[in-house]
């Protein structure tokens, strides 16, 4: 089988290469999947140059989100059958979905509503499971106003979505090219970030949360608006980075802490709970997610890569949000 397999380190997505290698062989509560889709995420181009502690495997296959069909169910396996059409997000420890056959633990896995094509699924799998962990930890009430960043975004998208069915007033911030589908979505005030600044626009205390995807100043900015609860994928917090399969060394731990302390001192200024979003493999939470979803589900129309365009073409970091159909 054909599989995109990272060579050694090197910059951005250098060193990817497609090559012929053997289908892995399906062990005990595992399922193998036939690959349809695949998204090519900002973390996939951060893991494939190197991440610190990680143990690189021999061949190493790429990707860490997908959709496919089961065609082979491990032992002490009841959930899936063969023939399911299933969507996943693994470990940083344990990468590889862009490959034309996989094996992956089955408790990672979800299966797809029938209103969501495969080959989608999988453009929403670690969007969407960030957004559903990310906002299910605000224990927000019906009724109550969100700030959601990046609302266009693959994870700001899927946020609204998902805020949507949870009953809450959702502003964002996002582009003019993208109202159109937020429109269709739902989205109650719609900020242009490029000419209207948010904190100028809200007042304090007028969100009761806000869900940030870009960090630095608009992490900032959004902890000064004094919500009760802030959630950011860009605020580490290395008690939780297990969930992504991560052992930092203590060194790491220290720095990282250092690095979020300017974040920590500003919301105790405001009276603000902050939390840092880590996005674990968790199959069970991915399913709780769809299905919340899928009743009013919206799909957006992505770009694709076929393994013989990355085996002329090589990939590049302009391929990330593309998808690679196999």
């Amino acid at each position: 089988m054909q599989a995109i397999i990272r060579t050694k380190a090197g910059k951005e997505f250098s060193t990817m290469k497609v090559q012929n290698i053997e289908s892995p062989k399906t062990q005990s509560g595992e399922l193998k999947v036939k690959m349809v889709s695949s998204r090519i995420n900002p973390v996939d181009m951060d893991l494939m140059k190197g991440f610190p502690t990680l143990k690189y495997k021999n061949p190493q296959i790429g990707g860490i989100d997908g959709a496919g069909i089961v065609i082979e169910v491990g032992q002490n396996e009841k959930d899936f059958s063969v023939g399911d059409n299933v969507f996943f997000y693994r470990l940083f420890s344990d990468i590889g979905t862009w490959a034309e056959e996989i094996t992956i633990p089955a408790n990672y896995c979800a299966k797809i509503p029938t209103n969501i094509d495969v080959k989608v699924a999988c453009t929403i799998a670690l969007p969407l499971l960030t957004a559903y962990d990310s906002l299910t930890q605000l224990n927000a009430k019906k009724g109550e106003k969100i700030l959601i960043h990046g609302v266009g975004g693959g994870v700001g998208f899927q946020a609204l979505q998902v805020a949507k069915q949870m009953g809450l007033f959702v502003i964002g911030t996002g582009s003019q090219s993208d109202k159109a589908v937020l429109d269709k979505a739902g989205l109650d005030q719609f900020i242009d970030y490029k000419t209207q600044d948010f904190s100028q626009v809200l007042k304090v205390k007028e969100v009761d949360y806000v869900f940030d995807v870009l960090g630095d100043d608009i992490l900032k900015k959004s902890i000064a608006l004094q919500p009760k609860k802030v959630v950011s994928v860009k605020f580490v917090d290395t008690s939780t980075m297990h969930k992504a399969g991560v052992n930092l060394p203590g060194i790491m731990k220290w720095l990282m802490k250092m690095m979020m302390s300017k974040f920590v001192k500003l919301a105790k200024k405001n009276n603000v709970e902050i939390i840092g979003q880590v996005t674990g493999a968790n199959g069970k939470m991915l399913q709780k997610a769809v299905d919340l979803i899928s009743v009013n589900y919206i799909s957006r129309n992505f770009k694709s890569l076929s393994l013989t365009d990355i085996s002329t073409n090589g990939l590049t970091k302009t391929d990330v949000g593309k998808v690679i159909v196999f």
